[in-house]
């Protein structure tokens, strides 16, 4: 007798349910459950940003804007103090926050030919450097004299920087003695600066007091700083008039 055996059914293949993509170390919830910010995945949320750091430097259809200085110079919250910078030159320099290199008080300069930089004071971007000049001859003391030196001065500065822009050069005096100012702006090491030279003729030296800070805070740290340094200026009596030994041989001004 034939028995009806049971017919195995085929096996159900189960319905495929695809998988929702997750990102983030394990564990963590899947993407639906989160908010709708996070959807986009970390690599989205990472461009974005990228994007809108990057929107002022693209410009957003506007001019771009020269890029600001943080750093600016501050005013000498201690005061000045008096500095003996050698050849009979005394100034008051500007205290902390400022920083002062050189500013020594040695009477000897290594080359009575060249240049020497006594003294550099800073604050960031304002900058204050002393040089004398050992010219060993009588300089400029006329009004004539004073003048043509004052063109040569500034013919000197157009050569030394092209940027150079004359704002004022004008025949003045400290400490009684016969002095040129030139103020202007130029580029320093590729960066635009307003200076204020002062070139002061005494006892046969010039002594150059270079003074400049960036454009935007260079008016409020030229009257707390720049101008007190001038004024502080003094030349000692011995001094002021060319001495015999520094006399130079066959000078016949």
């Amino acid at each position: 007798m034939r028995q009806n055996r049971p017919v195995a059914s085929a096996p159900r293949t189960p319905r495929r349910i695809p998988r929702r993509p997750t990102f983030g170390p394990p564990g963590a919830r899947p993407a639906a459950d989160r908010r709708s910010w996070f959807r986009l995945g970390p690599a989205a949320v990472v461009v974005f940003a990228v994007a809108i750091l990057l929107m002022p430097l693209l410009g957003g259809g506007r001019e771009r804007t020269r890029p600001t200085e943080i750093v600016r110079p501050s005013p000498p919250s201690g005061g000045f103090t008096v500095q003996n910078i050698g050849l009979g030159t005394l100034v008051k320099l500007p205290r902390d926050p400022w920083t002062t290199r050189g500013c020594d008080d040695r009477g000897a300069l290594p080359d009575e030919n060249q240049p020497y930089l006594r003294c550099v004071v800073s604050s960031g971007p304002g900058i204050v450097s002393i040089w004398i000049y050992p010219r060993g001859r009588k300089g400029p003391a006329t009004r004539e004299e004073l003048q043509v030196a004052r063109r040569d001065l500034l013919s000197a500065s157009r050569q030394r920087e092209a940027s150079f822009v004359r704002k004022a050069a004008v025949v003045t005096r400290y400490d009684g003695l016969p002095a040129i100012q030139v103020r202007g702006t130029a580029n320093v090491l590729g960066r635009p600066r307003t200076i204020r030279s002062t070139h002061v003729f005494v006892g046969g030296r010039e002594i150059v007091i270079d003074a400049y800070s960036t454009n935007s805070s260079f008016r409020r740290i030229d009257e707390t700083v720049f101008r007190p340094v001038l004024r502080s200026l003094t030349i000692a009596p011995d001094w002021r008039r060319v001495r015999a030994q520094d006399e130079v041989p066959g000078d016949g001004r």
